[in-house]
């Protein structure tokens, strides 16, 4: 695959669009290792490379790039979490590290702890304006609980809306 990724970066420089396409379409075939997420952000970088958005490091593998930018993504989800809900962002991180599921999510209380650490203001002001209407601080609660629940243990594909 990377030897793919690399001929490809060398005939994008020449600017021959029908090679370019071939070079592509042979990148394209080697992606059937990857995970579907990787393949996403197998085509995400492909894409930034066409349009002149990322300049390549020749020392990192494709692989790693594809990393790099998982990992960016799930940093902006966390992000988005945190400054959402004003949740503790070392706690999140910290079960996450954990690969949470459904029966060991509260394990040591650590999902109650994380609970505990959410900013309610600024819950309940996410979730009203989500919803369009005033909502019962339990109901925030509820909410809370569902929301970061769904983060950890569906991961980064439970993503915050704005």
């Amino acid at each position: 695959m990377n030897s793919r990724f690399n001929k490809y970066l060398k005939i994008l420089a020449r600017g021959d669009k029908e090679e370019i396409e071939q070079r592509l379409n042979e990148l394209h075939k080697s992606f059937a290792s990857l995970s579907q997420e990787e393949q996403k952000y197998a085509n995400i970088l492909l894409h930034d490379i066409q349009s002149g958005d990322i300049t390549i490091d020749e020392s990192k593998t494709f692989k790693e790039y594809i990393a790099q930018y998982q990992a960016d993504a799930e940093n902006s989800q966390i992000s988005k979490l945190v400054e959402t809900l004003g949740v503790d962002a070392e706690k999140l991180k910290a079960l996450l590290r954990t690969n949470v599921t459904e029966i060991n999510l509260n394990e040591y209380g650590r999902f109650d702890e994380l609970k505990e650490s959410v900013d309610r203001v600024k819950a309940k002001e996410y979730f009203e304006k989500l919803e369009g209407k005033s909502m019962a601080p339990f109901k925030v609660n509820m909410r809370v609980h569902k929301l970061l629940k769904g983060f950890l243990i569906d991961g980064f594909k439970n993503k915050i809306q704005y």
